[in-house]
């Protein structure tokens, strides 16, 4: 198996200590491995990808986002021919967590060469970057619309500390608006809080949401909270946090949807892409399937439903409507000349 180890320990010293600490059990178990260390997020290895097989990813999510959106048109190139897998330095995180991955480096090795890959859905996002310009970018797991970067931890890690903290109030003061458009079709115009679009089940440097594992998406999780109120907020947000988005709540939007532009003026309209802060709205999303190939111990197979199978052992009469046709004219003929 020809593989690559991309290693981010000149970006990063806890990458470093990691790699240093790891690396010869990770190097040892494959027959030679090539291995480069990126000088910058936008450094690509000198190596044809097209003879590469596996290409292992070694540092934090933030990492892993900026390769993949560095190595996409290359990956595209070949046409899935890549296998692409991540090896966190810091534990778990939204990215592993939604995977499966595990925690061990020996049972990722061991899964990495077994070869169990899973397709990944992407997000194709369009923006206005920090300099005012169009600019787009490949999202793994999750956006952020509304929110600064550094109140993230606050708002999501407790409810408590959430409600007691001092920042809502420049918040409630300030009127952010929103559209939302899908297909043409207006879906809702108004006030709101924050946004979410959601791929995985974790938020970025931010709690589970639900029990959804990337598997076989077809869209992803667009939710709105529109209430600017503590109360409000207070009353929406376990069922955010609990993945009771079903409820229909009027302050609490949520949607399915495979593409999605959003429009909003004002710097307040922020965008948080896995974790970093890219632009502000308007943007749009377009889900991206199958756009990748990720080592994962998670099954793809569908499962058939139960009743398919009681179905299929079930002899079904013909209808009165099928059965054959004689014609009693022919056979009396026939039988006249016998």
């Amino acid at each position: 198996m020809n593989c690559l180890f991309i290693v981010n320990i000149l970006l990063s010293a806890r990458t470093a200590r990691f790699w240093r600490k790891n690396r010869m059990l990770m190097l040892e178990q494959f027959e030679s491995p090539e291995v480069f260390y990126p000088e910058s997020i936008s450094d690509l290895p000198a190596t044809d990808l097209k003879n590469i097989e596996v290409i292992i990813l070694i540092g934090d999510s933030i990492f892993f986002n900026r390769i993949i959106n560095s190595l996409y048109p290359s990956l595209t190139e070949n046409l899935g021919q890549n296998i692409l897998a991540f090896i966190s330095d810091s534990g778990r995180s939204a990215l592993t967590d939604g995977l499966g991955l595990p925690n061990r480096i020996q049972k990722s090795i061991d899964l990495i060469k077994r070869k169990q890959s899973i397709p990944m859905d992407l997000i194709r996002c369009h923006y206005i970057d920090h300099h005012g310009f169009p600019s787009n970018q490949l999202v793994l797991n999750d956006v952020l619309i509304g929110l600064p970067l550094l109140k993230i931890p606050l708002i999501f890690e407790s409810l408590i500390n959430w409600t007691k903290s001092v920042p809502i109030m420049p918040f409630r003061k300030k009127r952010k608006t929103i559209s939302l458009m899908h297909e043409g079709k207006e879906l809702y115009q108004g006030e709101y809080f924050f946004g979410l679009l959601l791929l995985g089940r974790r938020i970025t440097r931010g709690p589970k949401i639900g029990h959804r594992m990337r598997i076989n998406l077809t869209k992803f999780d667009y939710v709105q909270l529109n209430s600017r109120t503590v109360k409000g907020v207070a009353a929406a947000l376990p069922d955010l946090l609990s993945g009771r988005l079903e409820s229909g709540r009027p302050d609490l939007l949520y949607i399915k949807l495979n593409e999605l532009e959003i429009n909003g003026v004002g710097k307040d309209n922020k965008l948080i892409a896995d974790g970093m802060h890219i632009g502000r709205l308007p943007a749009s999303f377009t889900l991206l399937p199958k756009a990748v190939r990720v080592i994962s111990p998670l099954i793809t197979v569908k499962i058939k439903k139960p009743w398919e199978k009681k179905r299929a052992t079930v002899k079904v009469p013909k209808p009165a409507g099928s059965r054959e046709i004689i014609d009693f004219t022919n056979r009396r003929s026939h039988n006249s000349l016998r």
